[in-house]
């Protein structure tokens, strides 16, 4: 049983991580990178989810193709 909370830890660690990277792509501050970092450790789908849906309008509106982040 305690492999199980051992996967979800990493797992919830490495969302952090991304989450933070795209706060950072966004522009966000420090503070609101430290909070979407911590959601993605707590609720990582939906802090992924909510960050890559922001990141894919912010290339729409760039003008960029949205697989060039």
């Amino acid at each position: 049983m305690e492999s199980v909370y051992v996967g979800y830890g990493w797992v919830g660690v490495i969302a952090a991580i991304i989450a933070a990277k795209w706060a950072m792509e966004l522009g966000f501050r420090q503070t609101r990178q430290l909070l979407w970092s911590i959601a993605g450790f707590v609720l990582p789908p939906v802090a992924l989810l909510a960050l890559y849906v922001r990141l894919i309008r912010q290339c729409a509106k760039d003008g960029k193709p949205a697989a060039a982040w």
